[in-house]
């Protein structure tokens, strides 16, 4: 059995064009679905962020409140 030595030799120029990975044309797929997870994400914590500061809002503290130092986190 041969063994080769020289890959650039061995190999055609067809063979070897383009990129050799795993995955190869789903770049624009993923980079599609990291968009929709990080638009999903800021949707989602500013819904929950903005329910909770409404919980704390309807509460009406008064100015001297913060004295008694208790947390409603």
């Amino acid at each position: 059995m041969a063994t080769v030595t020289n890959w650039v030799d061995h190999l055609s120029a067809k063979e070897v064009a383009g990129a050799i990975y795993p995955g190869v044309g789903t770049e624009g797929l993923l980079v599609l679905l990291a968009l929709v997870l990080w638009i999903g994400w800021h949707v989602i914590s500013n819904m929950q962020e903005k329910e909770k500061l409404s919980n704390l809002a309807r509460r009406r503290h008064g100015p001297n409140a913060h004295k008694s130092n208790i947390t409603e986190w």
